[in-house]
């Protein structure tokens, strides 16, 4: 049996639009890290560690404040500190380590935008080719994760890593702990600086 070349490009136009929607979800998916630290600070001198707040602060944001957004960070950081040989103590720890973590709506514009379209009429041989140029502007959820090492006792910041990432409300708890995961192995590979 053979195709036919109208159901043929309909097909090849739907998978190519596929494609391009896919490079946009996981263009925008990208996590980006970075760090700031105290000049001063001799990092191998830390070895061992505890979290400053034994409950995380609320932010007012129902989609943060819960125990199971806090146990998948606090999860993921204290599996990449022991990974990087640093111990959890309950007394005189050598630093002490809080978090924050945000989402706010960010804006995404493409400059240029192009499309070029093809029809092909059911009933005769009516055929058209239509384009389009203009801006195209796309809302996302922008989670912020930042990580404090401080020095106990005074909240001097020794070391600061911040994340920034697309962040999807709807995924999966495997995937949201998966996400956070990377997100924080990431933004630790920076720990201890060069």
């Amino acid at each position: 049996m053979q195709e036919c070349p109208v159901c043929l490009k309909k097909y090849v136009n739907f998978i190519v639009i596929c494609f391009l929607f896919t490079l946009f979800i996981f263009g925008c998916s990208g996590i980006e890290v970075s760090q700031d630290y105290k000049p001063d600070t001799n990092f191998d001198n830390l070895k061992t560690y505890a979290w400053k707040y034994k409950t995380q602060e609320k932010t007012g944001d129902v989609r943060i404040d819960t125990t199971l957004m806090d146990d998948r960070i606090r999860k993921a950081t204290e599996t990449n500190l022991l990974g990087k040989g640093l111990m959890a103590v309950e007394k005189d720890p050598d630093f002490q380590v809080a978090y924050t973590y945000t989402i706010t709506k960010k804006i995404y514009s493409n400059p240029v935008n192009t499309g070029v379209g093809f029809g092909y009429g059911s009933y005769g041989s009516h055929r058209a080719i239509g384009s389009r140029t203009g801006k195209q502007i796309d809302e996302y959820d922008e989670g912020l994760l930042v990580i404090d090492f401080l020095k106990p006792g005074n909240d001097i910041i020794l070391w600061r890593g911040k994340s920034t990432h697309w962040a999807d409300t709807h995924a999966t708890p495997e995937n949201k702990t998966g996400q956070m995961n990377k997100i924080v192995e990431k933004m630790l590979s920076q720990f201890p600086p060069e």
